[in-house]
């Protein structure tokens, strides 16, 4: 499959029209990731934007160097990497393949070239970024609240 239909077909592709999608497929690289590979490392830096084309990465916060807690599985579509990509600051998580994965890559440096000559599509795939970002804040709030109820309905059962 092309670049550009892989891009179209992604939470990118949602904002981006199909010329868009080909000028931003020139930008991006594809990469493998096998089985049980890393894709980013907490403490890494890299400022990349990461989109999952195919396969699953598994999100570990990283306890010791040999211990880990899984946080979360990043499924086709994900986006990952975005606040490395925009702020440049280190990756808090490690990302593992659970299976045979591909991403697509983003560099900041490359997505910077194109600002002044492209700006609506730069425009749009901030906006994406932003939306995913929000996606995943309102996930993480859902979350939250769930175990604030089952805490407190189970506080509330003892006394």
């Amino acid at each position: 499959m092309p670049v550009a239909k892989k891009i179209i077909n992604s939470v990118l592709g949602q904002d981006l029209n199909e010329k868009e999608c080909e000028i931003l497929a020139k930008a991006v690289k594809i990469h493998k990731v096998a089985k049980g590979d890393i894709l980013f490392d907490a403490g890494s830096k890299d400022e990349t934007l990461y989109i999952l084309v195919s396969g699953k990465l598994e999100v570990l916060k990283m306890l010791t160097a040999d211990k880990s807690l899984s946080i979360d599985t990043l499924k086709e579509g994900a986006m990952t990497g975005e606040l490395s990509f925009l702020d440049g600051n280190p990756h808090s998580m490690r990302l593992i393949a659970k299976k045979d994965s591909e991403v697509l890559m983003l560099q900041r440096k490359q997505f910077e070239k194109m600002i002044e000559k492209h700006p609506h599509l730069t425009f749009n795939v901030m906006r994406s970024i932003l939306r995913y970002s929000h996606k995943l804040q309102r996930k993480m709030n859902t979350k939250y609240l769930e175990m604030h109820r089952m805490i407190q309905n189970q506080y509330t059962a003892q006394y």
